[in-house]
């Protein structure tokens, strides 16, 4: 549960996370538009994401079974961030100073992993930049919107990441990440808020043996 969370939530992890496991053949890459668009557009999509330093915002989940789930996410750069779905799922992920820890409260099951080894470490860099880690597979046009194709730039047709921004007011609206089984799950954003307040408790992760297992008490403030 908590790979596919971090798979379908996080902008970056689509490239590492969709390698866990075997792949058939990859999905049919997307139609780029010519250069001159991808010009146009990559400049106001890497300014966009490398502005949002600290962002609110709703979300909500379809799942590849058609199954839905919604929830909150918050972000501080650099390096910190958090995930919290709401009821019935106990699914937690915060990203705190060298680390990333994924709580799945329906096991009691806490997992730790390094940030620098996990995609967060291009999200939540100082400077977000479309380059490095990360690859451009396509950009296009539908309508009024534009979206931006991403992948690993190590592991190319292993997963990818359709960013879509609306062009007026410009701003990030969902996200469709195609995992390495070709699975597709759409996460669309609500409510979003550009350095709005919010407590720097929300990065703390405490000890569930020394504080109690969250969800089991209060919810932390925002």
């Amino acid at each position: 549960m908590w790979r596919r969370a971090l798979l379908s939530l996080l902008p970056a992890a689509a490239g590492l996370l969709a390698a866990v496991g075997s792949a058939p053949a990859a999905p049919a890459p997307p139609r780029p538009e010519p250069a001159p668009v991808a010009a146009a557009w990559l400049p106001r999509v890497e300014a966009w994401l490398d502005g949002a330093r600290r962002l609110r915002a709703r979300f909500t989940q379809i799942a590849p079974d058609g199954s839905v789930s919604t929830g909150t996410l918050w972000l501080a750069r650099p390096g910190r961030m958090r995930i919290e779905y709401d009821p019935p799922s106990r699914v937690l992920i915060v990203a705190t100073d060298w680390r990333l820890v994924i709580y799945d409260g329906a096991t009691r099951q806490v997992n730790t992993l390094p940030l620098a080894e996990t995609p967060l470490a291009f999200l939540l860099e100082e400077r977000v930049r479309l380059a490095g880690r990360v690859r451009v597979a396509a950009v296009r046009e539908r309508g009024g919107e534009v979206a931006v194709t991403l992948e690993d730039a190590e592991t190319p047709g292993r997963g990818a990441i359709t960013l879509w921004f609306r062009r007026e007011p410009f701003r990030l609206v969902r996200w469709e990440v195609v995992d390495a089984q070709g699975l597709t799950t759409v996460v669309l954003l609500d409510a979003v808020e550009r350095d709005p307040p919010m407590s720097d408790s929300l990065f703390v992760w405490r000890d569930p043996r020394i504080f109690g297992y969250p969800g089991e008490e209060d919810r932390l403030p925002e």
